[in-house]
């Protein structure tokens, strides 16, 4: 026999409470220094599953289908999901905090039954102590016949006045509860329903098992969605579902089977690092670690007829890199974003580049374009600017873990303006200006050429260089060359070599490579076989680069198949493979103890 007593009353009563402790605290409050904290709760979803384990839920779920659902729930959920679990008949039974494992969950669970009252007052008090003071997403999720029973009057009545004063709690904290309801509406008596409507959640009427059977269905994916979808239904006596996975970039994809289902001969073809399995009545939840191939079949033989469906899932983890480039024609910046992967694979190689990501720029959505693995804004700039980026996966399958905004501050280059057009030239003013112009060339050649021998040249031609235009004697070698690694592929720290060019090289041509390989450099610089060095008519060195290597001298860039001189004291630095490599040469002299 159920008691019969007024919610109003109750509601009266626990308000007038609220207002005299609320009149107490705002004086107390004022004095108090507030301090800002910052948190990264942000990116959490917290939901506190609440469960009615009074003996009177028995005759709603006997075959204890609720057990069920909360295991699934905690099995299909992604990582940003924190689950925590209350259970209570006259006491809480289990408390359970958030980030608990489905381990934990399950075991918790398999220790429990239907049994006793339901004291719901003291249960949804306990449920908001699990929560922290972060800005995340805070919900309770209530599964209960809807009863609030104590084996006494003034027990059920107490019970009934700390569960609306916990809904004012609730309301004050923007915690969202949202009442799963089991069985028939009772329409006398204290009851949960009104907690949905107090915080602004949903309630699930659901009257019978078989409603309760398929709520996960409805709960998880029909409103919430979770980032999934939907890729089959397996119905009779079971067979072989394929599923194709949108990529292999992706940390863990999750399939997820709902339905009843007979698993113990489930069979799972596809390659990847870890597979894990969660079975339960109601669902199987497939967990692929970093999966290699893009397609998972999966053997579900079941003596009975079956109607299965399932859904996919995908977690990512990411970092994002961004750049741009000044577009002088159109004053405007082409700024692009790339998305890495851990092992550095580009993401928006996979599904990502046919669904592409939305991207804001100063907070306004931008238009962007896919290519060469990168997504492309363009935007006018007349001056510098800080270009603030985020980047968004709203309503695309998956979900997504890193760091979705940052900066990329644009310089806009300084342009010379154009002089006006100038009038009519005066040929004969200009005809006498370039005859004193090319005699005035003519002499500094003349001058040029009379001082050659004073000046060290620095490009010179190969036909200087030739046996017949030196037929008595060869230029030596003298000094010295040492060699630093500045930069390689590898990163790996090489000592200085060196060379007396003086004792090993007289009279010969050689290369950067024979260099390389005498200093014990297994450098893989390609073209380095390419770059000749002779010996000079002034204990210089003459160097050609034939090859693909960039060389400078200083800040001089030595043009290809182009002869320079080096003398003691200089150095030449040559970058390989696309800037992977970059060593320098530097040649002195020798001191006489070295000779």
């Amino acid at each position: 026999m159920r008691l019969r007593y007024s919610r109003d009353r109750v509601l009266r009563m626990v308000k007038r409470i609220v207002s005299i402790v609320v009149a107490i605290l705002i004086p107390l409050s004022a004095k108090m220094p507030i301090e800002a904290e910052e948190t990264t709760d942000e990116q959490y979803t917290d939901v506190v599953v609440v469960l009615d384990c009074s003996k009177s839920m028995e005759d709603i779920d006997s075959e204890y289908y609720a057990f069920d659902f909360i295991k699934g729930l905690s099995a299909i959920v992604p990582r940003h999901y924190r689950i925590g679990m209350i259970a209570y008949n006259n006491e809480v039974c289990v408390r359970l905090p958030l980030g608990s494992s489905y381990g934990m969950i399950e075991n918790a669970l398999d220790d429990l039954e239907y049994m006793r009252y339901g004291n719901a007052g003291v249960a949804l008090s306990e449920a908001l102590e699990l929560f922290g003071d972060g800005q995340s997403e805070k919900r309770i999720l209530l599964i209960s016949d809807g009863e609030i029973m104590m084996d006494s009057k003034d027990k059920t009545e107490e019970s009934a006045a700390s569960f609306v004063f916990a809904e004012e709690r609730a309301k004050n904290q923007g915690i969202v509860i949202d009442v799963v309801a089991l069985g028939p509406q009772i329409e006398e008596g204290y009851t949960v329903y009104p907690a949905a409507e107090t915080t602004g959640g949903q309630l699930y009427s659901l009257p019978d098992e078989d409603t309760l059977k398929n709520f996960t269905e409805a709960y998880l994916f029909d409103e919430n969605r979770l980032g999934t979808r939907h890729v089959g239904r397996s119905g009779g006596n079971g067979g072989v579902l394929s599923v194709k996975l949108p990529d292999c970039l992706m940390n863990k994809a999750k399939i997820i089977l709902l339905g009843i289902q007979q698993n113990e001969n489930l069979t799972i073809i596809c390659e990847a690092d870890k597979i894990n399995v969660l079975k339960g009545r109601l669902y199987t939840v497939i967990e692929l670690l970093e999966p290699h191939s893009e397609e998972v079949q999966i053997q579900m033989p079941s003596d009975a007829a079956t109607d299965i469906s399932a859904y996919l899932t995908a977690e990512y983890d990411f970092n994002i890199k961004s750049g741009y480039r000044y577009l002088q024609d159109s004053g405007s910046a082409e700024i692009w974003i790339e998305m890495l992967g851990q092992d550095g694979s580009n993401l928006l190689g996979g599904y990502l580049k046919d669904e592409k990501p939305t991207i804001y720029l100063d907070g306004v959505q931008t238009e962007s374009q896919i290519a060469d693995g990168k997504l492309y804004i363009e935007k006018e700039y007349d001056q510098d600017a800080t270009a603030e980026l985020r980047i968004s996966f709203d309503g695309l399958f998956g979900n997504y873990y890193g760091f979705t905004t940052t900066e990329e501050r644009i310089t806009v280059p300084v342009v010379e303006e154009l002089e006006e057009e100038p009038p009519e030239p005066d040929w004969l003013f200009w005809g006498i200006i370039l005859f004193f112009l090319v005699a005035l060339v003519f002499i500094l050649c003349l001058s040029r050429r009379l001082n050659r021998k004073t000046h060290r040249k620095k490009i010179i031609e190969e036909s200087g260089m030739l046996p017949k235009a030196n037929p008595v004697h060869k230029n030596d070698f003298f000094g010295k060359v040492q060699v630093y690694v500045i930069r390689n592929r590898n990163d790996i720290d090489y000592p200085p070599g060196t060379i007396n060019l003086f004792a090993r090289c007289n009279r010969e041509m050689i290369t950067l490579e024979w260099i390389l390989d005498a200093c014990n450099l297994p450098l893989e610089a390609q073209g380095a076989d390419k770059v000749i060095i002779k010996p000079g008519n002034d204990k210089s060195l003459v160097i050609k680069n034939n090859g693909k290597a960039t060389a400078l001298m200083g800040r001089e860039l030595l043009e290809k198949n182009v002869s320079y001189r080096m003398y003691y004291n200089q150095k030449v630095t040559f970058i390989f493979d696309q800037e992977d490599t970059e060593i320098e040469v530097h040649y002195k002299d020798l001191k006489p103890n070295e000779r």
